[in-house]
């Protein structure tokens, strides 16, 4: 991200990014439990923001791992044996309330849901220097919050790390489990370069004007 902050912390329209993804879901969810993981290292940062703009919306605040599993399951530690989970992106701030809905709604019913949506560009997979196109109509790019029976997900996780896991949904698959996909939104975009923070500011002001 090139910014002397983690990007999560970046500001948007007068608060620190995350804000405004937690916030999102305590529009979508009456009562909902919210643990947020965090890097031992920006604990402090947090604690100071939290401060100078009140409450992020977060109940528990825990720290994370060496890599995104280690954190995810530092994360279900706290909660507890039974219900649904929906883990999200904190750089998500623009996920809407019907798909945070959505998700967990299905997740009840069906153990799992996952937010995906179209992809929009032609695709390449590159082996070395070759490389041949992939079939567009049949990929889906996957979002969150990915949502799950806590049950099964605190199942799927003790089965232990390992490198080829790339989000929870695919820990899940690897237990033996079935992943259930739910329509996304193209809005919900991940903030990861400045480009994306430049399109977060867009759709921020655009959802304003339109208020």
């Amino acid at each position: 991200m090139a910014q002397p902050v983690a990007k999560q912390f970046l500001m948007l329209e007068g608060l620190p990014l995350m804000w405004w993804t937690l916030r999102r879901f305590q529009e979508a969810l009456e009562g909902l439990h919210v643990v947020l993981v965090l890097h031992e290292s920006l604990m402090e940062t947090f604690r100071e923001l939290e401060n100078r703009f009140g409450p992020a919306g977060a109940d528990q605040v825990i720290p994370g791992g060496e890599e995104r599993w280690h954190s995810v399951a530092n994360g279900l530690a706290a909660l507890p044996e039974e219900g649904v989970v929906g883990i999200h992106d904190a750089v998500r701030p623009f996920v809407t309330a019907a798909t945070i809905r959505r998700c967990f709604d299905e997740a009840v019913e069906l153990g799992s849901a996952v937010p995906v949506v179209p992809v929009k560009d032609s695709v390449r997979e590159v082996n070395g220097a070759a490389s041949h196109a992939l079939i567009r109509d049949r990929l889906r790019a996957v979002q969150t919050p990915q949502c799950f029976d806590l049950k099964l997900l605190k199942e799927a996780y003790a089965s232990g790390f390992r490198s080829e896991f790339t989000d929870d949904a695919s820990v899940f698959e690897f237990s033996g489990q079935a992943i259930h996909l739910v329509p996304g939104d193209l809005e919900n975009i991940k903030v990861t370069t400045p480009e994306d923070l430049f399109i977060a500011q867009a759709f921020m002001q655009a959802q304003r004007s339109d208020q």
